[in-house]
């Protein structure tokens, strides 16, 4: 898949981009690392650190929140599945959500965010995602 699709804005040390599973968490989105060698956590420097938590996910909860309404954010740096320096920011949502035709669901809005319920949504919905969070950018 052509993740750049999803690019929603860069910054000068992350990219800001759409996650692909946005059920049930509309607004998911993924901070990537745009340094090569930044794998774990703990490689992450001052500077990136500053940027995700003073601009990157600033940014992003005021788009998710204007778009979709009120949630709590969540934040997980893992890297399990994909070693390279990535924070997952997951919007959690007390109450249902009722976009682009669906209903979206938070399962335990007050626990972990994971395991989740999978529903794909094709490309055009998820473009469609992304431009309305781009759009208020």
């Amino acid at each position: 898949m052509d993740y750049d699709q999803f690019k929603i804005k860069r910054y000068d040390l992350w990219d800001l981009q759409l996650h692909t599973e946005q059920y049930p968490y509309i607004g998911r989105c993924i901070a990537w690392a745009h340094r090569l060698e930044a794998d774990l956590v703990t490689d992450m420097n001052a500077s990136e650190r500053d940027e995700l938590f003073d601009l990157v996910v600033p940014d992003w909860k005021r788009a998710v929140t204007e778009l979709y309404g009120p949630m709590r954010p969540n934040l997980s740096i893992l890297g399990n599945e994909v070693a390279h320096l990535h924070a997952h920011l997951v919007p959690r949502f007390e109450i249902v959500k009722l976009f682009y035709g669906m209903e979206f669901v938070d399962p335990h809005p007050r626990a972990n965010y994971s395991p989740y319920p999978k529903n794909e949504l094709g490309l055009e919905i998820l473009l469609r995602i992304k431009e309305d969070i781009c759009s208020v950018f």
